[in-house]
């Protein structure tokens, strides 16, 4: 006997080990040089069958696992001398799952440890210059270091706090003159890296100086931070804040210590909404500044141009950009273009999302400066606009700043070009705040995994087909189509019972059923790392591909039963939802559906019980549910990982779906109509309610009235196809509450097998009860008033 109880533990452990996903929380160090090869440790939970760690974008590669463990492992990484610096998305995938999104850094220098105790100017650890500090705040912490630098050298620190996306840093470095104590630089807040800042300096004299790092109000504890400190230069802004795809262009830096200076670069042969661009004088800045790359020409604002008689005039025809500096404040720029009658514009500024300080605000104007419109921040923290264009001619446009801001720092981009047909993909949020559950497409062999994929359309409103090309080997997506209008659609996938273990990297993609049609097809996955009480974002991350995979099985699967009734109008069908449990496994698993079609509710979930193999879950139409089959599915979830406790209960979940199943709304079998019926208490009453035949049925249906009041019965009838009304004999008794009693509905009821299906015939209903009229005690004979 022990030895099948032993048996029966292992063979329970066993389907667990396999079958709970993965969780990722942070890398040790936070990031690593260019051109080198580090070592690596990702930590998080359940990471012993690790296969393969998945960055985002190009330029590091995993050369092997030093060590698998349940809490971390450590990966030997190369980092390719061209890598982009800055942040690298980065996701695990194990033989059970997929984790969240986490960020790792490239910088251009070598790494040490912070090492305390350095919290006073007197203990400031020391360090060369081109160096990168990985350090940790404590509560109310500051760090500080020490460095020395020749007279005339640049002196620059870079804090990358927030950007991390680990906790709200509110970054704050300072540069002090060990020698004379005296303040030199100090910042908390750049606006090219949002929450997180930097300081250069001209050293004023040989010799050593005090660098602080710490969080601006000293808050809270478990900072993690990177500081770069070197010679490197460090511009605020970069200008012009865009060009045209694959071409080489003069850049000029601007905001360095040592001046402003020009460089050339090559921009990338595709647009895309913002590239990296590096400064590189006497050193490498250690993050990139910003510029929009579009597939169409720069218009460079000619000084001055701060009237509308003075525009700059754009030599070209639409679509181009116009860029431009309000380099004081107060400053306004005017640009000048010429449109045709009936053309429709958009005006898109790039500001704030390049890293500049301008607050923006864009102004329309005809000839003789009459407004044709005008915005702040419709488009985020940068203005967008869209006019049509009422006559041929030339037109205006105004670049100011809301609150009257200049500086270097002011850089801007906006884009004029006609609206093109687009459609951006994207993957809801299961929660708020939750931007990784079920945001990834993981199939255990021989199951199904099921997400909802939302369509944001602009300038086409027709049908789309969903595709998604490369998914892993053996993974095959049930067809997917957007009906005209229609924003949200279910997808279903299915892995194959001995599909190999693997995931990549996937785009899905729509186009037009209409094969004469086309539009521009992208996806974003939004990750959203820190924000204030106010729910203003800081520091997110946009991916514009998703990650699939193939993972071991799980003890469970789902399916729902094909019912054999439509959902009518009005109607609520129950629909029978199945467990397939593997031996061992007789877990609770909550079910609920992934979407809901418009105008059908159901209830948020239900629960398969411990041991139970199905539930009925419900479903409804309203009245004005659109007739046709809709695409449905339900996703089911369990806790498997027999070590789970309570902090780690929203991580341990795992999802299986059904199948894709066609729920048809059809219209209602009947409806009516009832009038207001009243009587006194004791005595019968007949509500009739008229018939309106709307669907043919055969045989006899069940009717009866539901919301009558207490004490009060009526007994259920049967009608057919052909009635055109039914009555219900109301019993009152002596208990019945006197009054008015609304929202007394006429409810059918149709089975069909095992299916059951019921319909509102009518609604609103109305019955008084009146208590009975006092009796007299002799007929004629005038009632004695008391004394």
């Amino acid at each position: 006997m022990s030895k099948l109880i032993a048996a029966l533990v292992f063979f329970g452990v066993a389907w667990s080990a396999r079958a709970v996903a993965p969780t990722f929380t942070q890398t040790d160090p936070p990031g690593g040089q260019r051109g080198k090869e580090t070592i690596v440790t990702f930590r998080g939970d359940r990471l012993e069958d690790v296969e393969q760690i998945h960055f985002y974008n190009p330029g590091i590669e995993v050369l092997g696992f030093e060590e698998k463990k349940e809490r971390s492992v450590r990966a030997k990484i190369r980092i390719a001398e061209g890598c982009a610096l800055g942040e690298h998305p980065v996701r695990i995938r194990t033989a059970t799952g997929l984790t969240p999104m986490r960020l790792f850094f490239v910088g251009p220098y070598p790494a040490v440890e912070e090492v305390e105790p350095n919290n006073v100017a007197a203990a400031a650890q020391k360090i060369p210059l081109g160096i990168t500090v990985s350090g940790q705040l404590g509560t109310e912490d500051a760090d500080f270091f020490v460095v020395e630098a020749k007279k005339g050298e640049r002196l620059s620190v870079e804090m990358e706090g927030a950007r991390l996306g680990r906790t709200m840093l509110d970054s704050y470095v300072s540069i002090t003159d060990a020698a004379t104590g005296k303040l030199l630089a100090e910042s908390d807040d750049a606006p090219l890296l949002v929450q997180d800042t930097f300081v250069s300096i001209l050293a004023p004299a040989d010799g050593k100086y005090i660098i602080q790092a710490r969080d601006g109000s000293y808050s809270g504890g478990g900072h993690y931070y990177r500081l770069h400190v070197g010679s490197f230069p460090r511009p605020a802004s970069v200008y012009p804040a865009g060009g045209r795809a694959g071409e080489t262009a003069d850049f000029k830096f601007i905001g360095d210590v040592k001046g402003d200076f020009k460089q050339q670069l090559h921009l990338p042969s595709r647009a895309g909404p913002r590239f990296g661009v590096v400064a590189e004088l006497g050193g490498t800045a250690p993050s990139p500044n910003w510029v929009r790359v579009s597939e169409f020409p720069n218009v460079v604002e000619a000084e001055p141009n701060d009237t509308q008689k003075a525009a700059t005039a754009a030599k070209g025809n639409l679509p181009l950009a116009f860029n431009g500096i309000l380099a004081k404040a107060g400053d306004a720029d005017w640009f000048k273009f010429t449109a045709k009658k009936d053309q429709v514009l958009e005006f898109n500024l790039y500001g704030r999302r390049l890293g500049s300080a301008l607050d923006s605000v864009i102004q329309v104007f005809n000839e003789k400066g009459g407004s044709l419109g005008q915005n702040d921040d419709s488009g985020g923290p940068d203005s967008y606009l869209r006019i049509t264009i009422p006559a041929d001619g030339e037109y205006f446009l105004k670049v100011s700043d809301q609150l009257n801001g200049g500086g270097p720092a002011w850089t801007y981009r906006v884009e004029i070009t006609e609206p093109k047909p687009s459609v951006t993909l994207s993957i809801p949020d299961t929660a708020r705040y939750d931007y990784e559950t079920r945001k990834s497409i993981v199939v255990p062999r021989g199951n199904h995994f099921a997400l909802l994929m939302n369509a944001a359309r602009s300038g086409f409103n027709g049908e789309l087909e969903l595709t998604f090309p490369n998914l892993p080997k053996g993974i095959k997506a049930a067809p997917a189509r957007f009906a005209a209008g229609q924003n949200s659609v279910p997808v279903v996938f299915e892995a194959a019972a001995d599909a190999e273990v693997s995931g990549n990297f996937l785009v899905p993609t729509v186009k037009p059923v209409d094969k004469s049609k086309s539009v521009e097809s992208s996806f974003r996955h939004r990750v959203e790392w820190v924000r204030i009480q106010n729910n203003t974002v800081y520091v997110m991350t946009d991916v514009d591909k998703i990650t699939a995979a193939v993972t071991k099985e799980v003890p469970f699967k789902i399916r729902i039963v094909e019912p054999k009734l439509a959902l009518t109008q009005s109607g609520s069908l129950d629909l029978r939802v199945e467990a397939e449990r593997e031996k061992g496994f007789d877990g609770p698993i909550t079910v609920r559906m992934v979407y809901n079609p418009p105008g059908v509710g159901s209830l948020p979930d239900m629960v398969i019980g411990k041991g139970s193999n199905s539930v009925n879950y419900r479903v409804n139409a309203t009245a004005t549910a659109e007739l046709r089959k809709w695409p449905i599915a339900i996703v089911a979830g369990a806790k498997l990982d027999p070590k789970a406790n309570a902090d780690r209960e929203r991580e341990v979940t795992t999802y299986v779906s059904s199948q894709l199943l066609n729920l048809e709304v059809a219209p209602a079998f009947v409806l009516g109509t009832m009038d207001l019926v009243s009587t006194e208490r004791g005595k019968p009453a007949r509500m009739v309610c008229k018939l309106e035949q709307k669907t043919p049925f055969t045989g006899k249906v069940k009717v009866e009235l539901i919301g009558l009041p207490a004490n009060t019965t009526a007994a259920e009838k049967m009608i057919s196809t052909g009635d055109t009304e039914v009555a219900f004999d109301i019993k009152t008794g002596d208990n019945s509450p006197a009054g008015l009693h609304k929202n007394i509905v006429c409810v059918l009821t149709m089975t069909k097998g095992s299916d059951t299906l019921t319909q509102t015939v009518a609604s609103g209903g109305k019955l008084r009860i009146d208590a009975p009229r006092a009796r007299l005690a002799d007929a004629g004979t005038p009632a004695k008033s008391g004394k």
